[in-house]
């Protein structure tokens, strides 16, 4: 997500102002860390400044040469994991070293996930998802229903999403368990996280599914031209576009924040221009934007915090896990780790 500019520090004539300012934001809740306990933060988005006597430091970076164009990333069951949909690679870094290994998947992966302990990919090609262990053994190819493009990892199974529909596979087998949810329309992002498999939809609405019964929640988040999606920081990050979808052609990006508990937006979306892909996790919510950058933005507030960090050129996927956060770099044929 490209984060809003920092606003000019609250003016005060004197210390008791500073005092008397700081503890009423204090009681808004202004302050609030969110705990991950999925609590709202209703002044996301206010026109709102608070002095800052220690900014954070900036985050150090290191780039990895993985080759090709990797245009997505995960991070999760020890390794980090990057794959290409051009070449149809596959490269598993090691965070502790940074040393890459390379997989090769069965067919041309448009996504990969984390989780369950395993990295999985989405094979359209094949009509199939692909289990990857944490050693870099691929397993056999399992065909789901649809063609799935993305896939997502969280409340207990892994989560393929077709163009209109999301299946659900038990990561133990690599099967599907069930029938595949309808998105009742065209679906362009999905995420798992806080009790709910969430979707973006036909860019204009975020809807939610029960991880337990596959149902489809009957009311959905308008949030107009919403095309990506990410879940954590206690709740649910929705980048949307006024070119209908694509960050390349808009003007404008926005940041919504939405309430996993009630499913309703909280607080006003912010202005994130360029943004492509949104991450959120140790402490900060992630966005990556078209220009070689990423944004860190305080998840109780909306407010950029410190300076846009340099990364590759052309990055469309961002990933917090394993202790780091994880920049796909397909124009540099590389992966960037920010370390806070």
């Amino acid at each position: 997500m490209t984060g809003p500019s920092n606003k000019p520090l609250i003016a005060v004539a004197a210390l008791g102002g500073v005092i008397l300012i700081v503890g009423l934001l204090a009681i808004a809740g202004v302050f609030s860390s969110d705990g991950g306990d999925g609590s709202a933060a209703s002044d996301f988005g206010a026109e709102i400044s608070v002095p800052v006597s220690t900014p954070p430091p900036e985050p150090s970076t290191e780039r990895i040469a993985v080759g090709g164009n990797p245009d997505a990333i995960a991070a999760g069951s020890g390794y980090v994991w990057a794959s290409d949909s051009f070449t149809g690679d596959l490269t598993r870094i090691n965070p502790r070293d940074l040393a890459t290994s390379p997989v090769q998947p069965a067919g041309f992966p448009t996504d990969v996930a984390a989780g369950e302990g395993a990295a999985w990919l989405a094979l359209p090609d094949r009509g199939a998802v692909q289990r990857v262990g944490p050693g870099g053994e691929p397993a056999e190819p399992r065909h789901v229903r649809g063609f799935p493009f993305q896939i997502a990892a969280g409340e207990g199974a892994i989560w393929a999403m077709s163009q209109k529909s999301v299946e659900k596979i038990d990561p133990s087998s690599g099967a599907s368990d069930g029938s595949p949810t309808s998105t009742e329309g065209p679906a362009s992002a999905v995420a798992a996280g806080e009790g709910w498999i969430w979707v973006a939809r036909g860019n204009s609405e975020v809807v939610r599914i029960s991880p337990d019964d596959g149902e489809l929640a009957d009311a959905s988040v308008e949030i107009d031209g919403a095309f990506n999606l990410a879940v954590g920081e206690g709740s649910v990050w929705v980048l949307s576009s006024t070119s209908g979808g694509d960050p390349r052609a808009g003007t404008s990006q926005k940041l919504t924040r939405i309430d996993p508990d009630g499913g309703a937006l909280s607080g006003d979306p912010v202005v994130v221009r360029g943004a492509v892909d949104v991450a959120a996790g140790l402490d900060f919510v992630w966005i990556a934007t078209n220009q070689g950058t990423v944004l860190r933005v305080d998840p109780s507030t909306g407010t950029q915090v410190g300076k846009p960090i340099e990364v590759g050129r052309e990055p469309p996927s961002i990933t917090v896990g394993e202790g780091a956060v994880w920049v796909a770099d397909a124009g540099d044929g590389s992966v960037t780790e920010i370390k806070p």
